[in-house]
């Protein structure tokens, strides 16, 4: 493997990761059976990951290229025959990268070799990006307001995983406080707040009628679905509990990823599977 960077980070399901380059990289043994070198390079351009897995096999027919990521799809020439196969894996591999935001592509040569370049988003902003850090440990703040505890800590254990700085809060007061001391980059909020004295909405609205708070971007994150009166306040749509963590941070990751596009809005992730 080479690669030109000591660290890249995306976001995504280990297990797909997994069977896309197990996929990519068999496919490219299987098809040189005289052997070669398969070299895989992992590169940057702009916000993605790029990775070329490249082999010196029997290559690819140029007619043959456009319907590669077709299911059941099989190249049909003698060479192709002999070495067999469903036509699936480069069908699942396609669906797995689209899965993720990213794409693949492939260049062939006859008889002379065959490389993909799989691109990914990196997660590399969220963290590194200068222009959008700030916390002292250079990692995205965000808040939680929850008084599950339990759903709350599972939450703060993915997101801390994901690379951000995270405080938490089982009542809305101290949430409020925490924020206008040190503004966060997103809130996580839930709108019931147990026997707390003030309830999610009543920090919704404090935020937005606070001209210092009233840009921070808030994911609503509820077991009820009260979208007629989210409207009403300014709400796109709920994030209807339960729900996997991993969802709120790929929410949060697309949210900043977006850098000033959204500034004002209150986002709300939906809760429909993608």
């Amino acid at each position: 493997m080479i690669s030109d960077q000591e660290h890249f980070t995306v976001m995504g399901d280990k297990d797909k990761l997994l069977q896309l380059f197990n996929n990519v990289i068999s496919n490219a043994v299987k098809y040189s059976p005289d052997g070669g070198n398969v070299t895989v390079k992992v590169y940057q351009k702009e916000h993605a990951v790029y990775i070329d897995i490249q082999d010196e096999g029997i290559g690819i027919p140029n007619e043959a290229l456009g319907q590669l990521f077709t299911k059941f799809y099989r190249v049909d020439n003698s060479d192709m025959r002999k070495i067999g196969g469903t036509g699936l894996g480069l069908a699942i591999v396609k669906e797995i990268v689209k899965a993720h935001g990213g794409d693949i592509t492939v260049q062939s040569e006859w008889k002379k070799g065959t490389t993909f370049t799989i691109v990914l988003p990196l997660l590399y902003e969220v963290q590194y990006d200068e222009e959008m850090i700030n916390t002292n440990d250079n990692r995205k703040s965000v808040v939680i307001v929850e008084d599950d505890k339990s759903l709350a800590t599972l939450l703060q254990v993915e997101l801390k995983e994901s690379g951000f700085h995270v405080r938490y809060f089982n009542n809305g007061e101290d949430a409020l406080n925490s924020i206008h001391q040190q503004k966060p980059e997103v809130v996580v909020l839930d709108i019931m707040l147990g026997e707390n004295k003030l309830d999610g909405w009543d920090v919704l609205r404090h935020l937005k009628e606070n001209t210092e708070t009233e840009k921070i971007p808030i994911l609503i994150s509820s077991a009820l679905d009260e979208r007629s009166k989210g409207l009403e306040l300014g709400v796109c749509e709920f994030l209807i509990k339960p729900y996997q963590p991993s969802k709120l941070s790929k929410t949060i990751l697309q949210l900043l990823l977006k850098k000033q596009e959204h500034e004002g809005e209150i986002m709300i992730p939906s809760d429909k599977e993608e």
